[in-house]
């Protein structure tokens, strides 16, 4: 994927509005095919469409069905929260139709299907994404336009955890991980994070001496800890000691099997000042 590829196909959150858009720039973005930016304004259920700014006061709306290419939008016959979720958000757009600048028909189902596309043909398949929800098992991410991916739990650092949210993932944050599998029936991608990190472990031995960052403590098996700015690792919590977060620290690496770079494991050595 060449820059300008990668330049359209980011986080919806991470676009803003054209505050010089106008009725020109529609015709022309129709014409070509590319996509605009709309804020969402508020859910019009008389008419079942979604209400948007495309910046300059101009407004568009979004039918409900050509709002997302996936099935949750509706649930037991109710709008879906994650519909509501973008109330107030932006998102990618194509222009269906323009009947006049009072009433223009966009999509974002379309503009998806384009997004979904484009990053399953591409050869680059690291891509940097945007967290929109942690659960216990792993984190829901936007790959780019409102496509969906996962990162499971097992497949995000090099030490076992229970719960993303210990080691400091959190909504809106963003995190670099690698396509693993693409679904096109289902539009669902799964990535993983640790395997941009595992040559960190590879490059440890039993006995090495590292400086770390203590990021969480965690109750049943010691403080989560990062190696670099973005890999955390396990260390042994040391007894009688309440370790801070954010203290510097030094740390030994205990012994491990290479062929697990999932297990490394950490004790606690000194505090660095």
């Amino acid at each position: 994927m060449n820059v300008e590829e990668r330049k359209n196909v980011m986080p919806e959150r991470l676009y803003s509005l054209d505050n010089n858009m106008s009725l020109e720039k529609i015709i022309q973005a129709k014409k070509t095919g590319d996509f605009l930016i709309a804020h969402v304004l508020y859910f019009d259920s008389k008419h079942g469409c979604l209400k948007v700014n495309l910046g300059n006061h101009i407004n568009g709306e979004i039918p409900l069905d050509e709002f997302t290419i996936y099935s949750t939008i509706r649930t037991n016959g109710n709008i879906s929260a994650s519909v509501y979720s973008l109330i107030g958000q932006n998102v990618c757009t194509c222009v269906r139709e323009i009947c006049d600048e009072s009433k223009i028909i966009l999509s974002r189902k379309e503009n998806m299907i384009k997004a979904f596309n484009l990053i399953a043909q591409s050869n680059d398949k690291i891509f940097s994404c945007l967290i929109q929800n942690v659960v216990p098992y792993g984190l829901f991410v936007d790959v780019g336009h409102g496509i969906n991916g996962f990162i499971h739990t097992q497949n995000l650092v090099l030490s076992r955890i229970d719960n993303p949210m210990v080691v400091g993932f959190k909504p809106l944050d963003s995190i670099n991980a690698k396509i693993t599998s693409i679904n096109t029936e289902k539009y669902q991608i799964a990535l993983n994070h640790k395997c941009l990190v595992d040559n960190l472990a590879n490059s440890l031995n039993s006995g090495d001496v590292v400086p770390c960052t203590t990021l969480a403590s965690n109750e049943n098996h010691g403080y989560f800890v990062y190696l670099n700015e973005n890999t955390p690792a396990l260390m042994d919590e040391p007894n009688g000691l309440n370790i801070k977060y954010g203290s510097r620290v030094s740390a030994v690496v205990k012994p491990f099997r290479p062929d697990h770079p999932d297990r490394v494991r950490l004790r606690f050595l000194s505090f660095i000042s």
